[in-house]
């Protein structure tokens, strides 16, 4: 597949922010994503650092997104309103060469970022490697960090987070150093506060869907019912469920049953309410507004509400555990039961577990460690790791035949690998 170059008038991979009384060399950094999600995190995080050139790129992927969803993605960030350019694998190698980068950031899905950080490895000067996930990484994966064994550093969002991850990094045995950060669409210094309303009921409550959980349509049932009762009970309130993507569009996970698809059975039902909940798309911020509220099963947008001070539900009627990816919420004073949310019941959690929880001061200290690990890489100080760079190339290969093979086949292979 040919990718054109994006028209001139709009290109931009490039953002530059340096400090004119700084003597330090910025830091060069070539970022390669692969979904919205990812691209959002990356261009956010680089638009927060300070004496950094960063090149921010799209790697041509089953799960590219479109126009509408790269234009999301980089709203608010030094990227807006300007094209991402989109590659194949085989030009990254000239990349990272051409722009000299000093760190790679792989902020993609474990695969691509396989394959991005064995391509730096090999060049002769490498750059240092790095990598994490666009939201929150609870529980930590040992299958991601196996795909991410070449890197040298890998970013979280919370001292929950950076125990884990040292843990499995540790596990897994994965020499890497975890760094603490606060995720970058987070804005309010220190630990945010619930904002005053006189409103005993939100003006708009939305609903914020994550692909993976909960998995059952029943249970994904479940959740817009509740939310028809709300609009029901509360017609001077709106009610809108902030899609993931339009019908058709690729994200990180696939979704098996899809809330459009659900809301739409309902209404044909007949279901109170149902025909009173809209749909809506486009960035979170547009939603997270003074006089809504937000429900969700788990999902970071729950600390972006939280970061605006608005009232927010993790729905209890599932369970807390690593299954439903909200294991970290059971404590955070903002869980509540479908009922509640048709009653309009929105709180919002602890100072205390927000201190603990993604909401640490952020006192430039990723700014440090990076600055660090690129004086590592200029002075050619970085590991060479041949034994991990084999593992990684037979993992890829094994990646490779699982796409080509039959899913008879791959099933038989999973089956014995699990001693079944």
């Amino acid at each position: 597949m040919s990718i054109p170059d994006p028209p001139a008038s709009r290109a931009k991979d490039t953002f530059s922010r340096t400090d004119p009384a700084s003597t330090d060399e910025p830091i060069r950094i070539v970022s390669v994503s692969d979904s919205e999600s990812y691209l959002k995190w990356a261009t956010q995080l680089l638009s927060s650092l300070p004496d950094v050139e960063a090149h921010v790129y799209l790697i041509d992927s089953p799960i590219l997104p479109t126009d509408e969803q790269i234009t999301h993605a980089i709203a608010g960030t030094a990227w807006a309103g300007c094209s991402i350019r989109v590659v194949t694998r085989t030009v990254l190698a000239q990349i990272i060469t051409d722009h000299h980068a000093d760190i790679v950031l792989g902020a993609a899905t474990g695969p691509i970022v396989a394959q991005l950080f064995l391509t730096a490895h090999l060049l002769e000067h490498r750059p240092a490697l790095i990598s994490g996930l666009p939201g929150m990484g609870l529980p930590a994966s040992g299958k991601g960090m196996n795909y991410r064994r070449l890197m040298d550093a890998f970013i979280a969002h919370s001292f929950t987070e950076v125990a884990q991850y040292t843990e499995v990094s540790a596990r897994k045995q994965v020499p890497c150093e975890i760094y603490l950060a606060r995720l970058p669409m987070l804005r309010s210094h220190g630990v945010p506060q619930l904002a005053a309303s006189d409103d005993d009921v939100s003006q708009t409550l939305v609903f914020a869907p994550q692909a993976k959980v909960p998995e059952s349509r029943e249970d994904r049932e479940s959740i817009v019912r509740a939310l028809a009762g709300f609009a029901s009970h509360h017609q001077s309130s709106s009610v809108v469920i902030k899609m993931r993507s339009r019908p058709g569009e690729h994200e990180t996970h696939h979704e098996q049953h899809s809330y459009f698809d659900i809301l739409d059975s309902l209404r044909q039902q007949g279901v109170d309410g149902a025909d009173l909940i809209g749909l809506g798309y486009g960035p979170l911020d547009e939603f997270l507004v003074p006089g809504s509220a937000l429900v969700t099963v788990s999902s970071t947008a729950a600390l972006e509400s939280f970061d605006r001070g608005i009232p927010t539900l993790l729905f209890s009627d599932f369970g807390f555990d690593r299954a439903l990816l909200n294991e970290v919420f059971a404590d955070s004073g903002a869980t509540g039961t479908l009922a509640e949310v048709e009653a309009g019941d929105i709180g919002f959690p602890t100072s205390a577990w927000l201190a603990e929880n993604y909401f640490h001061a952020d006192e430039g200290r990723l700014r440090r460690h990076l600055s660090l690990l690129a004086t590592r890489a200029r002075e050619g100080q970085l590991p060479n790791r041949r034994s991990a760079v084999w593992k990684q190339k037979r993992l890829l290969i094994r990646a490779e035949l699982r796409t080509m093979a039959p899913t008879p086949v791959v099933r038989a292979y999973r089956k014995l690998r699990a001693g079944i």
